[in-house]
């Protein structure tokens, strides 16, 4: 009953698996800043596929159609979706063909079911449409972070790994529709859903080896801070060791300078004291290093981002009023610190030297909180999590690192852009 030659239904039924499997791709893709543009490609891919669709089953046939379809529909689609995305092209094959895997399993699973619970044409129709709706929610709300952080942070492999779905893609494929139509093929089933099942398993793997190298990847950022931050305490106990000898120095001529003073005042030559004091005064005084707060972890971060702004020729704003014990780890904290303030030093330098400025502000009453803000130009999107999307692929894992830190100590974190400000909000 399903697969006669009603060229209406079919055509909707192609339609509908195509643009939700186009829905699908695009909640797990990083789409190009100009949706009118994306709007009208997409809608002449719309109208080449629904002629294509209902003339190669109204003169060929549906089962050839569905032979051709790699050739007439995916790929073309694949090719215009490559156009409107913002994502290297492995990736993008990578998570277009999954997802066009994942959709082939979808409307062969819903017709088999549909066919073997005796439906019509209007229950397989309804059911077709509610299970790609709710696949695209699903993926919406459950997958999209997670690979788009992913994706984001990890570069390099994906051409080996789009490999994977291509081939699953042409395998379960070929099975469906040759040498019969599956409906028509009674080991169809079992084939397909032991191939599922690889698939299942293959897919697994992939996870766990993209998400042990996003970690590796956090964890070598925070490894890369952590030794940026030991060097900035061996040069900072350097510097004070160094302004110890100054002041000793200081003392020393000091205490000469005072002998004398106390010669010249014992034979009375007041105009020689004076002369003298002035010429003492001229010397080169020792200054004392910066310090920001008690903890020396947390204030060689600080001192060696601050003086890295600072060289930049950035203004820097300091409000900061930091307890004497702190509420969390002091090198997990400076990593934060670090992760903020590096954002907002690379924010600063795409600037006019004079629109340069960072403002950090620190307070521990009632509650220990931190703000580090910065102007900038452009357009800032933020993502479901609260993070701003980076345009550019493999940034934006400071601002992870953050989140991450935040999820870790229970603690509320807030980015904003507003008035030509970016703000970094954390509350422990």
């Amino acid at each position: 009953m399903i697969f006669d030659n009603n060229t209406a239904y079919q055509t909707y039924r192609i339609l509908v698996a195509i643009f939700c499997t186009l829905g699908m791709f695009a909640t797990t893709t990083p789409m190009k800043g100009n949706p009118k543009r994306n709007l009208l490609i997409l809608g002449g891919y719309a109208v080449y596929a629904i002629v294509v669709t209902f003339v190669s089953i109204r003169f060929l046939g549906f089962l050839s159609f569905l032979r051709s379809a790699v050739f007439t529909i995916s790929i073309p689609g694949v090719i215009i979706s490559y156009v409107i995305s913002d994502t290297s092209l492995s990736r993008h094959i990578f998570n277009s063909l999954s997802q066009l895997l994942f959709s082939l399993y979808l409307i062969i699973s819903l017709t088999l079911i549909n066919t073997f619970l005796g439906g019509t044409l209007l229950s397989n129709a309804i059911l077709l449409l509610l299970a790609y709706l709710i696949m695209i929610l699903l993926e919406f709300f459950f997958v999209r972070n997670i690979f788009l952080t992913i994706a984001g942070t990890i570069t390099k492999g994906w051409g080996i790994l789009a490999l994977i779905p291509c081939s699953f893609f042409l395998l379960a494929f070929v099975v469906g529709v040759y040498p019969l139509h599956y409906t028509q093929n009674p080991s169809f089933p079992l084939i397909f859903y032991i191939l599922g099942a690889v698939i299942l398993i293959i897919y697994y793997a992939i996870f766990q080896n993209l998400w042990t190298q996003y970690q590796y990847r956090m964890e070598e950022q925070n490894r890369e801070i952590l030794e940026l931050q030991i060097q900035s305490i061996k040069n900072h106990a350097k510097d004070e060791k160094r302004k110890a000898e100054e002041v000793r120095k200081v003392w020393q001529d000091t205490h000469h300078m005072l002998s004398g003073i106390a010669m010249l005042a014992e034979a009375g030559n007041a105009e020689a004291i004076l002369q003298f004091v002035a010429e003492a005064s001229a010397l080169n005084n020792a200054t004392a290093p910066a310090c920001y707060c008690s903890d020396p972890i947390l204030n060689a971060t600080l001192t060696t981002y601050l003086d890295r702004a600072k060289n930049s020729g950035i203004t820097v704003e300091l409000h900061l009023a930091f307890p004497q014990t702190l509420p969390v780890d002091s090198a997990e904290l400076s990593i934060c610190f670090a992760n903020a303030l590096e954002n907002a030093i690379k924010a600063c330098e795409k600037l006019p030297k004079n629109e340069r400025k960072i403002i950090v502000k620190c307070i521990h009453k009632p509650t220990f909180m931190f703000e580090i803000a910065n102007p900038y130009k452009g357009r800032i999107t933020f993502g479901k999590n609260g993070l701003p999307q980076s345009p550019e692929t493999g940034h934006g894992i400071g601002t992870r690192s953050i989140m991450a830190f935040c999820e870790k100590h229970n603690a509320f974190y807030a980015f904003t852009a507003e008035e030509g400000w970016f703000k970094i909000v954390v509350t422990l």
